[in-house]
């Protein structure tokens, strides 16, 4: 029985039959060379470490191809245009790079691609050459006008040209019918974002990025969970438009842009939080990395909590003040390292401004932060001649340091009001951590003071003019009579608990660097106003630091070289029986049992011998005088390492018995109250 297999074939039938087959063949080689969404891809697999701003990507530099089995070289735009995505979060030479290199190996710009292409698929009533018969005009694919969209994309984020940004949002509206499709929905999301930003509209944009979001990225998820079920070799593509997302929002949005108002888009990044971002250990995982601190910023204690601008600001500013202090240290005063502390301040201000309150918890750390910064540049003036010519460092620490320090003081003002209670409303999430971002402030502007200060005293100690002598100590003064001022100014609004500890060493190292200057001011003064100030100044800071017996020594002998020494018997002798007898010393003393408290033991169990021996001291022979000799210097370490320890245990007893002793009518606090006392006498 024949079968149709045997049967003869009609040449007439196989002819078209055989050309038919030799079309597919050509039409299936064409489109093998294009890679499809998911597979492998001519373009660079995205991502060069990124050192310019905070979201920082992998480590492959643009024009790297992947090295697997389907990447092709295609010799035309449209293949590298349909994994874009893979370099759209890339900087701008990083684009015209790989740009410049598809350039060459295609034979045909790009730009040459967006004018051919502009040109075939522009609407009649667009194109004036075109004809007006709709039945004339060739059919064109969605991935014709995607492609071009792509391309116009490209161009406007490698140069900011607008016009393209501007076709490219045409062309995409073309494909709105299709919208529903991940692709399509990412990339119109993509440009209409974009176009959002162009416009300053933050609403437009935080619903743009949830339209990728929700539209694209979400469905693009799903499709690969699919395909990763039955292939565990299956490529993905999705850390690359979470690379896009967190770039649009952080580097383009609020970082370059400075956009406001996209606080809404934070539970965005607490998803990204539990993606792939495709890092390798090996390539720094920069990304993941900036999605951690956003992620730790919102939730941190002494943050605003849950606020995206305030959040990316606070870690840009945080980033480059590491970059302006490694410049500082590693050039000195700079062209580079001014830029580097300007941008880093720029930051600072975005994040005041982008606060939840003048109170908030924000704020502090963002008012900690512009005192810091501050204080390490004045730091390192005396070391750089060359800070004059810069106008950043040349404000330093006049009115920039002057300006920091009431900006703070005015933000601790107004915290200080939650001591009674309130600190919610903050931020805060305790009291604890109300009392830790307080103190925090207050000891950077305790710092601030000190370094203006001492920037001052060296200009000072070196002083041999009249007219030098007043040039610096009157911005000295200023900067630590106010600190003094403000702990006094605290203590009067009933504050003392939110006050730290090492506050009131802190204000004797501030009466110290007083008395000196007043001293120095009085060899060129033609009345006691100098002399006055220098001894009240002088006796404060024994008071806030009476473990100084070298101090102590060196007061007696300048007044008795002065012929003042009854003013040594009526103010510093009672001072030394204070101590002896003080209640809150003894308790310090019971509580503590290092060797810190047998020293303070000794001392004021001979407080009082030492105190009126004055300039000679009490030993009687040279033995004896050495060794009290090395009694009173063993008290200058104790003092150095007050400096370096905000938490030691004698910042709690120096505390406790400045305290008590304001509350006592005794000689210093009358002079505090009556300064011209002293030429009364008592």
């Amino acid at each position: 029985m024949p079968t149709h297999a045997s049967r003869l074939t009609d040449v007439r039938t196989f002819i078209p039959f055989f050309c038919a087959i030799c079309l597919l063949m050509g039409t299936t080689a064409t489109w093998a060379a294009t890679p499809k969404k998911g597979k492998a891809s001519p373009v660079p697999s995205a991502s060069k470490s990124k050192s310019g701003s905070a979201a920082a990507k992998t480590t492959a530099k643009p024009g790297q191809t992947k090295k697997t089995s389907a990447t092709v070289q295609a010799k035309e735009w449209g293949p590298y245009l349909d994994v874009a995505y893979e370099l759209t979060y890339w900087e701008k030479p990083e684009i015209k790079e790989w740009r410049e290199k598809r350039d060459q190996e295609i034979g045909e710009t790009l730009a040459a691609y967006i004018a051919t292409w502009s040109g075939k698929l522009t609407p009649p009533q667009e194109n004036p050459t075109a004809e007006r018969k709709e039945e004339q005009l060739p059919a064109y694919k969605e991935r014709d006008y995607l492609r071009l969209a792509i391309a116009q994309t490209i161009e406007y984020l490698q140069n900011d040209n607008l016009e393209s940004l501007t076709n490219a949002g045409k062309v995409i509206d073309r494909l709105k019918g299709k919208s529903s499709m991940p692709e399509i929905a990412f990339w119109s999301g993509f440009v209409k974002s974009l176009q959002a930003l162009e416009a300053n509209d933050s609403d437009q944009f935080v619903a743009q990025v949830y339209n990728i979001w929700n539209n694209g990225v979400v469905y693009i998820e799903q499709n690969e969970l699919a395909r990763s079920a039955t292939s565990k070799a299956a490529p993905t593509t999705t850390p690359f438009y979470y690379r896009n997302l967190i770039n649009l929002v952080v580097n383009r949005a609020i970082i370059s842009r400075k956009q406001e108002n996209l606080n809404a888009l934070g539970p965005l990044f607490m998803m990204m939080k539990e993606r792939n971002l495709g890092e390798k250990d090996g390539e720094g995982k920069y990304t993941t990395t900036l999605i951690q601190r956003i992620t730790d910023g919102f939730t941190a204690p002494d943050s605003d909590r849950y606020r995206l601008n305030f959040t990316v600001a606070v870690i840009e500013s945080k980033r480059l003040q590491q970059i302006a202090y490694a410049k500082l240290d590693a050039e000195g005063m700079t062209e580079a390292a001014q830029k580097a502390f300007e941008q880093s301040r720029l930051y600072n201000d975005l994040a005041f401004k982008w606060a939840a309150s003048r109170r908030s918890s924000g704020v502090v750390l963002a008012a900690v932060d512009h005192l810091d910064i501050t204080s390490f540049a004045i730091q390192r003036l005396p070391d750089n001649t060359k800070a004059p010519a810069y106008p950043f460092f040349s404000a330093l620490p006049g009115p920039e340091g002057a300006s920091a320090l009431l900006k703070a003081m005015a933000i601790y003002n107004d915290i200080a009001t939650y001591s009674a209670g309130g600190w919610e409303k903050a931020g805060y999430q305790s009291r604890e951590l109300y009392l830790k971002s307080s103190h925090r402030l207050w000891r950077a502007i305790m710092e601030l003071s000190l370094w203006t200060g001492d920037y001052y005293l060296a200009k000072l100690t070196a002083a041999k003019d009249s007219q030098s002598i007043h040039s610096y100590a009157a911005p000295m003064q200023v900067s630590l009579d106010s600190y003094l001022e403000f702990l006094a100014t605290q203590l009067g609004r009933g504050y003392n608990d939110i006050i730290p500890d090492s506050a009131y060493f802190g204000a004797s190292e501030a009466a110290e660097k007083l008395a000196f200057a007043y001293q120095k001011v009085n060899s060129y003064s033609t009345d006691n106003s100098a002399y006055n100030l220098w001894f009240i100044h002088r006796l404060q800071a024994t008071e806030l630091f009476p473990l100084a017996p070298r101090e102590v020594r060196q007061t007696a002998v300048a007044l008795k070289q002065d012929g003042r020494y009854n003013l040594y018997l009526d103010y510093f002798l009672p001072l030394s029986s204070r101590v002896k007898l003080s209640p809150a010393i003894k308790r310090w003393i019971e509580e503590q049992k290092s060797d810190t408290a047998s020293i303070v033991r000794d001392y004021t169990n001979s407080i009082e011998k030492l105190f009126a021996a004055g300039p000679e001291g009490i030993a009687t022979n040279a033995a004896d005088k050495t060794g009290e000799a090395a009694f009173v210097a063993a008290f200058q370490p104790l003092r150095e390492e007050l400096q370096r320890k905000p938490e030691h245990p004698v910042h709690r007893l120096l505390k406790a018995f400045y305290l008590e002793e304001l509350q006592k009518t005794t000689p210093f606090t009358q002079l505090l109250k009556d300064p011209n006392r002293l030429d009364r006498g008592l």
